[in-house]
């Protein structure tokens, strides 16, 4: 049986027969782990990191054997949120198992190991720019060889499920331990007035995603504004590698980057508000001109997810919900960042057009805002929390080095990309969200849009308001390796 990995997948032309290589597509997407070929769209999370003792390496694998009769497949996820979209009443609860490189040496099953220099690693040890670990909360200081993944619709069944698990791990008697018994890692969706999912700093987050299956292309194509000019489909081989330790020629698995990334949103309101204040004074402009877009200039949208590139004359009400946030454009109509700054944390993060083959580099993110929120609907900036709330990142990738730490190092933290051949010339400024590297930024944003870009001063700069508080890298295995 054989995967064809160099296109998406249609699960539903699978799951109907309707092709030859049906069986081994099906069978494959019943031994792959959900949330992978798509998010599992619930609304709750929690994350269990864990501990293994390897000197009960036995009843670690026992333990590892009952988890994998609980982990949702791709196959059951797909048809459930199928269902759902056509009326039925609730989600079921969705769980998902990742190892790092030392769970798998916890267990003996070195042999299983998927290849990868930076995941033997695991995240500490790789040149990232990030905190130090001696910075980081405790649970992840250390030793961490596991994460569960628990999501439900409801916080309800959210902590049902988690309480049920964190029961199963007390019942090992110290073979596995939960590393954050107080469930510090709860992730939480919020959404804004139109229905679309927003981050703590109140931008849409995770609308441009890459897509594996065909099912997910056609409906960007025909009902979310189409792929004319930027088409987000990728093959499966950006997400899928072979699981050494599965049990059929179809067995698959993905490597998992978990950050958690701590928001300072007061700092960062209040900087949006101070920065634009200082340009419009700096260069003479009327006050209050350049309103809310200085902040959209910074993420690449504004906060209802209208692109930074569209003039006044453009940004025009679109239908409200998820369907009305364009994502069909590309940067060619700006070559010198004067609309949408090189900079700006979207066009960092997938430069699209700017650079040929940048697709490849993207991953399947799967990220939620944790922390608890009461001021959401408050505009006044000295109500906003300065710490305890920000995103769980989570990315599914083939490779870590080429997808995940590329993107961190050569883009993110990389000042002159996306153009590091103009050696003379300006830098393009450091992502000012999840940016790491320390010094000056270089960043440039428009004094007037279109025309004319700010020096890159000191004065310009935007950053340090995304803290990592900690993290490591995961593969999530195949079923069939979980299971006795």
């Amino acid at each position: 049986m054989n995967i064809d990995l160099n296109s998406p997948l249609s699960w539903k032309r699978a799951y109907e027969a309707g092709d030859p290589g049906s069986a081994a597509e099906l069978a494959m997407l019943n031994d792959l782990q959900g949330n992978i070929l798509k998010g599992h769209g619930r609304h709750f999370t929690s994350n269990l990191f864990l501990k293994f003792d390897p000197s009960r390496a036995e009843e670690v694998n026992a333990f590892l054997a009952e988890m994998g009769g609980l982990v949702t497949t791709a196959l059951h996820q797909l048809i459930q949120t199928d269902l759902y979209k056509c009326g039925a009443s609730s989600s079921s609860t969705f769980v998902a198992m990742m190892l790092s490189a030392s769970g798998y040496d916890a267990i003996g099953r070195q042999d299983a190991m998927p290849q990868g220099e930076a995941f033997r690693a695991g995240m500490k040890r790789r040149e990232l720019a990030d905190a130090p670990v001696a910075s980081w909360d405790a649970h992840f200081a250390g030793q961490v060889d596991a994460m569960i993944l628990v999501a439900a619709e409801s916080a309800t069944g959210r902590s049902v499920e988690r309480d049920i698990l964190s029961g199963r791990i007390a019942k090992t008697a110290g073979a596995v331990t939960l590393l954050n018994p107080q469930f510090s890692e709860e992730g939480y969706a919020i959404f804004n007035d139109d229905g679309n999912g927003i981050e703590h700093f109140g931008y849409v987050d995770g609308r441009s995603q890459p897509l594996a299956l065909v099912e997910d292309i056609d409906a960007e194509r025909t009902m979310h504004g189409g792929i004319t000019k930027w088409d987000p489909s990728i093959p499966l081989s950006q997400l899928l590698v072979k699981c050494p330790g599965g049990r059929l020629d179809v067995s698959f698995g993905s490597f998992f980057v978990f950050r958690k990334l701590e928001q300072n949103v007061r700092a960062f309101k209040q900087r949006e508000h101070d920065l634009a204040v200082s340009i419009e004074k700096k260069h003479g402009l009327p006050e209050g001109s350049l309103g809310d877009r200085l902040g959209a200039t910074v993420v690449g949208r504004f906060e209802n997810g209208t692109p930074a590139l569209l003039s006044e004359g453009e940004i025009t009400p679109i239908a409200k919900g998820p369907v009305g946030v364009k994502n069909d454009f590309d940067y060619a109509r700006d070559p010198d960042g004067l609309k949408c700054p090189y900079a700006a944390h979207i066009r960092k993060t997938n430069p699209r057009d700017d650079v040929p083959g940048s697709k490849s580099h993207l991953m399947a993110r799967r990220g939620i805002p944790y922390g608890t929120r009461t001021d959401l609907n408050d505009p006044a900036i000295g109500t906003k929390p300065t710490k305890d709330v920000g995103l769980l990142f989570m990315a599914y990738q083939s490779s870590i080095e080429d997808q995940f730490e590329f993107t961190q190092v050569a883009w993110s933290n990389n000042a002159r990309f996306p153009r590091p051949l103009v050696i003379d010339g300006p830098p393009t400024g450091r992502d000012p969200l999840t940016g790491q590297t320390a010094g000056p930024s270089g960043q440039q944003w428009p004094v007037k849009w279109g025309r004319t870009l700010t020096d890159g001063s000191p004065d310009d700069d935007f950053s340090g308001f995304v803290t990592l508080k900690g993290g490591e890298y995961f593969f999530a295995p195949s079923i069939s390796f979980l299971k006795p």
